[in-house]
């Protein structure tokens, strides 16, 4: 029996191999590893000698457009050959993408309280302030510096994580274990954000466009509520904002009125979220092929096919990237 044992070499081969139907837990590792990369390029522009400070603006859109392409949308579409259409989806009409784009209010208002009432908690926990990976700060005082800030820290990663979250990844789990699918690629959506006191937020916002997805039938609708819930920031601008974590340092630093804007934005907010899911799901169950589904269920790897080293790997080397982000190696 021991003669049988194949070499550990061949075993590795065989765990970290690109398999030859793709499933979702080798994206997620090949995620893990390029996010990582562009980390340690983080760490390693971070001083006086760099022309262009990662936090200012032009140096933050460098970054950001940067790793939109390398990280996001190179093994998007590598990964997606031969599946395009299960990848992107199809259209399934102008009405459903007009209830995506309207979503993005009440996304907006939820996801601005839940950001709000976790920092205040985190802070008020005695946790101190701890800075994304990639932001900027200033530059946005202009209408051309606005909008160049609109597209490199929404438009641009919104079109990339629809393609690799919510294209690539959610066309991996069959239709039977998408429950489980929304909350790994939500998992995966926070983790590659690598924003601490954003993470709820981004988890809640991951759970939506994944719902999203599926009831649209094409990556479309989750980059359109991403962009609409930035957009709509602008009709709340002297009533819900997020605080500002570059200016605080502890819970006593942040002003009461956040909580009386936060709490019923939550409450209106959850409650048009459920009149969305509502519709939606009625639009889903009038053009909803099942004969369809079935037929892409039937290429699609078993969930338990994707339980192997790969998500040992991937789960290593997101713990070590929030490890250090926690401590602060990147400042």
């Amino acid at each position: 029996m021991k003669g049988n044992t194949p070499p550990l070499s061949a075993i590795l081969r065989y765990q970290f191999r690109r398999p030859p139907v793709i499933n979702w837990s080798y994206p997620l590792m090949t995620l893990s590893i390029l996010t990582a990369l562009f980390y340690v390029i983080r760490i390693l522009i971070n001083g006086d000698s760099i022309p262009v400070a990662p936090t200012s603006l032009i140096g933050y859109s460098i970054i950001s457009i940067l790793m939109t392409m390398i990280v996001l949308f190179l093994p998007g579409f590598a990964f997606s050959q031969g599946m395009y259409e299960q990848t992107l989806g199809r259209h399934s009409g102008v009405g459903a993408l007009l209830m995506a784009f309207s979503s993005g209010i009440p996304l907006m208002m939820v996801t601005t309280a839940i950001y709000n009432f976790s920092s205040w908690l985190l802070l008020r926990m005695g946790s101190s302030v701890i800075f994304p990976v990639f932001f900027y700060h200033g530059g946005t005082e202009s209408k051309a510096g606005m909008v160049l800030a609109i597209l490199v820290d929404t438009v641009i990663p919104a079109a990339g994580a629809s393609v690799f979250f919510f294209g690539l990844m959610w066309s991996r789990f069959r239709s039977k274990e998408r429950f489980a699918g929304y909350i790994i690629i939500a998992s995966a959506y926070m983790l590659y954000s690598m924003d601490f006191f954003g993470a709820s937020s981004l988890f809640f916002t991951g759970l939506w466009c994944c719902f999203l997805r599926t009831k649209t039938g094409s990556v479309f609708g989750p980059f359109l509520a991403i962009v609409s819930a930035r957009l709509s920031q602008f009709l709340f601008t002297d009533t819900l904002t997020k605080i500002d974590i570059l200016s605080v340092q502890t819970y006593s630093d942040i002003d009461a009125t956040f909580f009386y804007a936060s709490l019923p934005a939550l409450f209106i907010g959850l409650i048009l979220i459920a009149f969305f899911m509502k519709n939606l799901n009625a639009f889903h169950d009038s053009y909803c092929d099942e004969e369809e589904d079935r037929m892409y269920d039937q290429v699609i790897p078993a969930f338990d096919k994707s339980l192997n080293l790969t998500i040992i790997v991937a789960g290593i080397v997101f713990a070590a990237i929030w490890i250090m982000l926690i401590k602060g190696v990147h400042i």
